[in-house]
């Protein structure tokens, strides 16, 4: 740098910023704070720096002296009280600006009157523009009348007025030129000041007007989400209960009745949060024992917790409190934040609900709700509390239910509406720790009875809790049909995807992205059908671990999910995706898509199945599969010798289990690693017949036949001519 940085702007800004704001302060406020006090503290320098002049130049003029120091300390007063003071801001500037106008008036009455004011009318004018910023305009309106009044006024006595001595011809001239230059320096960078301000707010609303639209679309984009994964049950269900009313009667209208109230649940949750954010929703507070409440509402949740054998203690720090509360929404609140935890808390965890008082400085009621789970990544802790944010978006939640997204924007408007304030601290995989801090009143009607009944309800309806082992059934049909793996966290799209494709394909299921892949690597399935949104690891991270690994690339993939939005669906088939279908889905078309893969899987067969073809150069769509069967087909050759094969040793080469590597060459040639190495041994003997004149019984040595006999057999099945004749 050429140049000294003698002032930094941002800093001085900053720092005016923090010795007039407070807690709580709204932008805007603090904006006109600012400004004011700015403007006052520079009025002020420049004020103090003409009084001393002034009374070092000219002592013996001593109303300007007088009215130096009257300006001082209504500037001062301004500058001391825009620090100390926090409420009724635009009052105590309205009283100021009315004394400076009428205090200027009456010093311009005993220098003479305007003409010999030495330009003192030009602050009243200047006082009125710097009222231009007041959110009540009246105060500027009166500000201007009573200038005018005493311009009037001022105008009418001048005939009547003495000038006084001190003021000379040159001496009034003088004043005049300074007070009008400093004067118009300052409305001038008020007014631009003024202007730049207008014109940033503009731009502002601008970008919000933009950001609103763009939240919009996000929002109805995520509602479609959510409905409709539940509508893919429902009408799945129907369809099923219409063909087969006797196996799913029962069974499908439970599911299409959890799911109705699921749809239900959300719009419940959508209407609620924007009657909170009208204020439309009221606050009905009773008296009562709130330790006892908050031990009741607990108890609610222990048989939720012991399914999952996480430890629920409830941790009061007194027997009995009495305070005012809402019990409705303290229950919502409080349940949110407890079902939240059993979520995300592991099989064996623990979470604890602590009750205590403080005094900070008044007293105040905080509830704690602590876990073990896996925590909240530090990316997402700040967006909690935002709209359709949910903790699935983690990388590893254990929770397996899907959320809304609105349970904790609920809470925390809820909370807000109850003068409470909540905080989260988080350590990512260690536990989360969410603190609500009510207000302490006693100013209620006491309590008679609360309806705890309707409490349970609700709360299962929070925690719409599914055992390991629903989700994990598995629908097992014979061997020869097509492996397919279901990778889906919803165990009803799960029943219904099993009753509509058990008949033609093998299933198995996993229940996450993690799972899936784990279950994917073991079982090298014929294809996969997967969820996007899904806990421990999502549909779009595990389609790029199969289409990226050498085990699993040739594995054909189904996307089958909520987000049907066009970013959703380019990125997934960006990352490999076979067919990209969105819920509600038809099922037909899932039908046709997987018929579909199979039959692709027979040119990839055409490509591999017949050794004697020499696999070309690598291609991008078959490189991972080229690069695999020419290291199978290599290895052959070079033990083609050996009569007994070490299937170990090949394994070992390509870096797989037996299993993996039988299921994986069987899918890519559609023959056994037995029969494809037998014919490539037939093509190999074939070759060395037609090429070089060695008998018979040595080209079968050779190519690992130690059996003349078996071997002219063989020779013959595969092509149709004894090798002697060759």
């Amino acid at each position: 740098m050429t140049a000294v940085k003698i002032f930094d702007l941002h800093k001085i800004d900053k720092w005016v910023e923090k010795i007039i704001s407070y807690p709580g302060i709204h932008k805007e406020e603090l904006t006109l704070r600012k400004d004011y006090w700015v403007g006052s503290v520079a009025c002020l320098l420049i004020i103090v720096c003409l009084t001393l002049t002034f009374w070092i130049f000219y002592s013996e003029f001593r109303i300007m002296i007088s009215y130096g120091v009257f300006m001082t300390a209504i500037f001062l007063l301004f500058t001391i009280a825009g620090v100390i003071i926090r409420r009724n801001l635009e009052w105590m500037m309205f009283t100021n600006q009315m004394l400076i106008i009428i205090g200027t008036f009456l010093f311009i009455l005993k220098l003479g009157g305007i003409i010999y004011s030495g330009g003192l009318i030009f602050i009243g004018f200047f006082v009125v523009i710097f009222s231009f910023d007041f959110y009540e305009k009246r105060k500027s309106v009166w500000l201007f009348i009573t200038y005018a009044l005493t311009v009037l006024l001022a105008a009418i006595l001048q005939p009547y007025l003495t000038v006084t001595p001190e003021l000379t011809p040159g001496a009034n001239l003088f004043l005049f030129t300074v007070n009008l230059f400093w004067i118009s320096a300052l409305a001038f960078a008020f007014l631009l000041n003024f202007i730049s301000q207008r014109v940033e707010i503009e731009q502002k609303e601008a970008m919000r007007l933009k950001e609103m639209d763009e939240l919009k679309t996000k929002l109805y984009t995520n509602i479609t989400h959510e409905f409709r994964t539940p509508l893919t049950v429902i009408l799945g269900m129907v369809e099923l209960i219409r063909n087969q009313p006797g196996k799913w009667l029962r069974k499908g209208t439970l599911k299409v009745e959890n799911n109705s109230k699921l749809l239900l649940k959300l719009v419940d949750q959508m209407l609620e949060l924007s009657k909170l954010e009208a204020g439309e929703m009221p606050v009905t507070y009773v008296q009562g024992d709130i330790i006892f409440f908050m031990k009741q509402l607990v108890e609610m949740f222990r048989s939720l917790a012991d399914k999952k054998k996480i430890t629920l203690r409830y941790l009061p720090e007194t027997n009995r409190f009495v305070m005012d509360y809402d019990p409705e929404k303290l229950m919502q609140i409080v349940s949110n934040l407890i079902s939240n935890a059993i979520k995300y808390t592991g099989h064996g965890g623990k979470i604890d609900v602590i009750v205590r008082t403080t005094q900070t400085p008044s007293q105040r009621l905080e509830i704690k709700v602590k876990d073990n789970g896996t925590g909240i990544s530090e990316d997402l802790l700040p967006h909690i509390f935002d709209r359709f944010v949910r903790i699935e978006n983690d990388k590893k939640p254990s929770g397996r239910e899907p959320g809304s997204g609105l349970g904790l924007a609920i809470t925390r408007e809820l909370i807000h509406l109850l003068d409470g304030t909540i905080n989260v601290e988080s350590v990512y995989g260690k536990g989360t720790e969410f603190i609500i801090s009510l207000p302490v009143t006693h100013n209620a009607a006491f309590e008679t009875t609360t309806d705890f009944l309707e409490t349970e309800g609700m709360i299962h309806g929070l925690v719409p809790f599914s055992d390991d082992k629903a989700i994990l059934s598995e629908k097992i049909a014979p061997n020869d049909k097509p492996l397919l793996l279901i990778v889906e966290d919803n165990v009803d799209v799960v029943d219904y995807l099993v009753a509509l494709l058990e008949k033609d394909y093998s299933i198995r299921v996993a229940a996450n992205g993690k799972e899936g892949w784990e279950r994917a690597l073991d079982l090298m399935p014929d294809i996969i059908v997967s969820d996007i949104m899904m806990p421990e690891m999502d549909g779009i991270e595990l389609l790029d671990k199969i289409k990226n690994d050498f085990h699993t690339s040739h594995i054909p993939v189904v996307i089958l999910t909520a987000k049907a939005d066009i970013v959703s669906r380019l990125t997934g088939l960006k990352k490999g995706a076979d067919v990209y279908l969105s819920k509600p889905f038809n099922k037909k078309e899932l039908v046709i898509q997987l018929e579909k893969l199979i039959k692709l899987r027979k040119k990839l067969q055409e490509r591999y199945a017949n050794p004697g073809m020499q696999i070309g150069a690598e291609n991008k769509e078959y490189k991972i599969e080229d690069s695999f069967v020419r290291k199978v087909r290599n290895f052959m050759l070079e033990n083609l010798h050996q009569e007994e094969f070490n299937i170990k040793k090949l394994c070992y080469t390509v870096a797989m289990s037996r299993t993996q590597l039988y299921r994986k060459f069987k899918f890519l040639t559609n023959r056994t690693l037995f029969e494809y190495l037998q014919s490539l041994r037939l093509h190999r003997a074939k070759e060395l017949l037609m090429t070089t004149d060695i008998p018979v019984s040595e080209a079968a040595w050779l190519t690992g036949f130690k059996n003349i006999s078996h071997f002219s057999k063989v020779f013959t099945r595969e092509f149709g001519v004894n090798p002697s004749k060759i």
